[in-house]
């Protein structure tokens, strides 16, 4: 009988690993089909959290929106102009009698016929539009003769070049407004010999910059505020329909830039590093294979750049509120989704849509953000989630650029009405707000 215990053991330790064995196999199966539960829970719950976004019929979610937005802005140092541009302020600043019944002469010095050209020709004299047209004020004159410089009402002074006028000319009641289009880094570009900032101290009275915190503010485009949204109700197909050029985006090449300026070697070196990851299609005068495919650059649209779901705004300098045509025109305005390098992510958050961008900031390597691209491209869905924005608010081309409208000359005119009459002027301190690369770029 001894061989029978042995035998009976043996069928009861293999049963035993046989159940075991089992046993293991229901564990197992069981984590696998609770990791996909959780992977299809997450995925819905992700697919709710964008459909929530693409259904809402409460107007109070536009004002809650809005009011974020301003919040973020509410410390901002403006001018009175600068507070209803940037500030939503809807404040009627008081015209005295004084300023309502006169005219404003504004002499655009030395270089009126070379601004002349972009601010009121529009890049053609057959296009010559009256520069105050769409203005909230029509009180002023401009004037390219110098002979004028003691007399007129404001003096505005294009710094690149790098040439001022005789100050000892100068009319102790008149405004002279420093204006300057490019960074810190690119301010005197053109000048044979940068001035130094002690040599400019103490004459100039208005700043007429891109910045915010400028007196005459003359950005390359600005976010405004919707007073109700576009759709009451949003769908994912009502979305659509909001995005320009919706109907013409190709999945086959997501990106594109058009860059002529090669010589930034930062971005060039990015570039070519996410290139590796992503196909680009570059246009201008840095492309390979597109050069001569949008030759009018400032002066006509390219609509080559309307197919594209992504625009890589890749701007010359990393400078405070530095924020040009590549992303207010060639982005948000052709229906794509910015990826700025540029200015820091904070700012752009301040001074941009909500959920709009993507930013080179955000990602530790090129290789990162190409894959995030790829990915967001993947389902219209997640693609449309950051043109949400366009139900609330708009995006304003104010540059001249392309073909739009330049507000260069109606916003001197405004600050002449609307700012405070105090007397003011930088010091070298305070021009170095504006020209130091070293107090406002990285």
């Amino acid at each position: 009988m001894w061989y029978l215990r042995v035998l009976f053991k043996k069928i009861v330790s293999f049963n035993t690993y046989f159940l075991l064995i089992v046993l293991c196999l229901c564990l197992l199966l069981i984590y696998k089909l609770n990791i996909n539960l959780k992977s299809a829970y997450m995925s819905e719950i992700h697919q709710l959290e964008l459909e929530s976004h693409f259904h809402s019929d409460d107007h109070s979610h536009h004002i809650d929106l809005v009011n974020n937005f301003y919040s973020r802005r509410k410390d901002w140092q403006t001018s009175n102009l600068g507070s209803l541009m940037f500030k939503n302020d809807t404040r009627d600043f008081e015209l005295t009698k004084d300023r309502e019944n006169r005219t404003y002469v504004i002499l655009i010095w030395r270089y009126w016929k070379w601004l002349q050209h972009r601010h009121v020709e529009n890049f053609g004299s057959k296009r010559k539009s009256d520069p105050l047209s769409a203005c909230s004020v029509h009180n002023c004159k401009f004037t390219g003769e110098d002979s004028k410089l003691s007399s007129a009402d404001a003096v505005v002074i294009h710094i690149q070049r790098g040439v001022f006028p005789n100050t000892t000319k100068r009319n102790a009641e008149q405004r002279w407004v420093f204006l300057s289009d490019e960074s810190p880094i690119h301010a005197f570009s053109m000048a044979s010999v940068p001035p130094k900032m002690s040599d400019l101290a103490n004459i100039f009275n208005w700043s007429m910059t891109y910045r915010s915190d400028s007196d005459v503010p003359v950005p390359y485009g600005r976010t405004v505020a919707l007073k109700k949204p576009i759709l009451s109700q949003i769908t994912y197909e009502h979305l659509k329909t909001l995005v320009p050029y919706w109907n013409d985006k190709s999945k086959d090449i997501l990106a594109t830039i058009l860059i002529s300026n090669c010589a930034v070697s930062r971005r060039m070196a990015y570039l070519k590093k996410m290139k590796e990851y992503l196909t680009v299609d570059v246009f201008g005068k840095c492309s390979e294979n597109h050069k001569e495919s949008c030759p009018g650059h400032f002066r006509s649209d390219c609509n080559l750049m309307s197919k594209y779901l992504f625009y890589l705004v890749f701007e010359n300098s990393l400078c405070e509120e530095y924020l040009t045509e590549k992303l207010f025109y060639h982005a948000y305005s052709k229906g794509a989704i910015p990826v700025i390098m540029g200015s820091t992510v904070d700012i752009c958050k301040k001074l941009l849509p909500p959920n709009s961008f993507l930013h080179v900031d955000n990602y530790k390597e090129p290789k990162e953000l190409a894959n995030h691209i790829l990915d967001i491209s993947k389902d219209d869905k997640t693609l449309l989630s950051y043109h949400e924005w366009r139900n609330d608010f708009e995006v304003l081309n104010e540059h001249g650029y392309f073909g739009s409208k330049s507000y260069h000359l109606c916003r001197i005119c405004e600050a002449l009405n609307y700012n405070d009459a105090k007397t003011k002027i930088y010091d070298e301190e305070n021009l170095r707000i504006f020209f130091d690369p070293e107090l406002s770029c990285r």
